[in-house]
């Protein structure tokens, strides 16, 4: 089964999806109706995407692809009101976040959906785990060689954008210690972590090849790398961050990730190879585990940084190109952040340690998506 062709686009554009949690009120533990609330939001949209994810406490919310994130965050705006309206009619409520803090992956639900049901044969349970949520970034890329070469440069700063958007400190009821505990879910899937190497597009090509012939995958789609080519749609997919608890903060996320994007193809900064990788799960894990307050080895001369540190050398690195896509809004918000030791996995802890509950966490979550 060939690769599909490398289909053409823009470059620097963006789109954005979210996996947003639907819960029941007054209990807040997750629903297991967002087909229900699915087939009530899409007759109503008139731009983006309702859909299913894995289980039926999942909903997907996508925008269309845009040149800047103020065009993506108007139109993430419209469907918000669209969504909660339609959750308040069917007395239900969304919220952000990468886990669901006391949820039982037992009760899961998969979607009655050809691919996730092939995909729970092949899984089993631990399709159900990963009822988890994230935020996937596109950006696009003008031909398959640049792709891979943005692949390899973004790989660089999968830490700091896990870092800056991590938001699941608890899961099934318990305080995992983690910054964002999402990633661990996936250890057990053959694909996770990074694309195997390969230097261009021709590679990639033989390495899908190879793989579509163990008869595991039918497509890209079937590969959960941390960051993948997207050939049908010409763009280079960013995977690893949780859901924020806003709208705000996941569009200042994708446009870091667009300024870098641009910065990398534009500059050309690094001369990619395989050793690049050989820390990358090591450096990823210290951003799961301590969110900015982890340390980064550099492979090639093992000298540590703090993450924070490293985080405020790249906004630094970027702020050029991210005036030349319309994100500096975005690199000077998230510079504060850091600068400021702001996070949303710190922030569900106090919440918790000033003697709120789990399920009055979620209950403020719902809060904070509807911006109460």
């Amino acid at each position: 089964m060939p690769l599909p062709d490398f289909h053409v686009s823009e470059p620097f554009t963006l789109g954005i999806e979210l996996e947003m949690q639907v819960v029941n009120p007054p209990g807040y533990d997750l629903s297991q109706d967002s087909s229900t609330l699915i087939d009530a939001v899409k007759s109503q949209l008139t731009a983006g995407e309702v859909k299913h994810d894995i289980t039926e406490s999942m909903l997907e919310m996508a925008t269309g692809v845009y040149c800047n994130i103020d065009q993506a965050a108007a139109q993430f705006s419209a469907m918000q009101q669209v969504i909660l309206q339609a959750a308040a009619d069917h007395h239900l409520e969304i919220c952000g976040g990468g886990t669901h803090p006391f949820q039982k992956w037992q009760r899961q639900e998969v979607c009655d959906n050809a691919r996730y049901q092939r995909t729970l044969e092949n899984f089993g349970y631990l399709i159900q785990q990963a009822t988890v949520f994230g935020q996937h970034v596109h950006i696009g890329c003008a031909n398959g060689d640049d792709a891979i070469y943005l692949l390899h440069g973004l790989s660089r700063f999968v830490p700091h954008f896990i870092a800056l958007a991590a938001a699941s400190p608890y899961m099934q009821g318990s305080d995992t210690r983690f910054s964002s505990a999402r990633l661990n879910i996936f250890s057990s899937f053959p694909d996770n972590g990074p694309m195997p190497w390969a230097s261009n597009w021709q590679e990639c090509e033989g390495l899908f090849r190879r793989l579509a012939y163990t008869s595991m995958i039918d497509s890209i789609k079937d590969l959960h790398w941390d960051i993948r080519p997207s050939p049908h749609f010409g763009t280079v997919e960013v995977r690893v961050m949780d859901t924020p608890l806003t709208l705000a903060h996941a569009v200042n996320i994708a446009g870091l990730i667009q300024a870098t994007a641009h910065w990398l193809l534009t500059e050309r900064p690094f001369r990619h190879q395989e050793r690049d990788y050989l820390l990358y799960k090591f450096n990823r894990f210290q951003a799961c585990r301590y969110g900015l307050e982890g340390t980064l080895t550099d492979v090639h001369t093992g000298d540590h940084h703090l993450l924070s540190d490293d985080t405020l050398r790249l906004l630094e690195n970027v702020a050029s190109s991210a005036d030349n896509v319309g994100a500096a809004s975005a690199i000077n918000a998230l510079r504060l952040q850091v600068k400021n030791g702001l996070n949303e996995a710190r922030q569900m802890r106090e919440f918790v340690t000033d003697g709120g509950s789990l399920i009055g966490l979620v209950k403020k979550h719902c809060e904070i998506w509807a911006g109460q």
